[in-house]
């Protein structure tokens, strides 16, 4: 085995099938060792996990007036933020704070979960840095 893999490595076609080989084995790391968000499970393998059937409501306001976001947003942007992908909850309201500057824009997202009690998040407002 290791006496195959010298002799590829030794040709210029064995080194790029080495790195698309390795590339493809490593890539998917990012997503166990990097990833910040729980319910990101874009990797095949990982499709049938309990977290894939997760449900969120997700609510905007601003100024405390509710928000359509499907007036707004392609329906995949919602069903991602359904699925309760906070990287696309995030970027929804980092679009809101640009399109309504000044004004306070919140979010509340409400989750269950497979086997496990629901979750509740956000009431913050979106556009306020906190000072440092």
């Amino acid at each position: 085995m290791i006496g195959a893999l010298v002799a590829l490595a030794r040709t210029w076609r064995g080194w790029i099938i080495l790195v698309v080989v390795t590339t493809q084995l490593l890539l998917p790391l990012h997503y166990y060792l990097a990833n910040r968000d729980p319910q990101d499970e874009r990797f095949a393998w990982r499709m049938f996990s309990p977290m894939r059937q997760t449900r969120c409501a997700v609510r905007f306001t601003v100024d405390d007036k509710p928000l359509a976001l499907g007036a707004e947003y392609h329906e995949a942007w919602l069903e991602l933020a359904q699925r309760g992908r906070f990287a696309v909850i995030e970027a929804i309201g980092a679009d809101q704070c640009r399109k309504h500057p000044g004004a306070q824009v919140r979010t509340k997202v409400d989750c269950t979960y497979l086997g496990e009690p629901p979750r509740t998040w956000g009431g913050a407002d979106l556009c306020t840095v906190p000072e440092l």
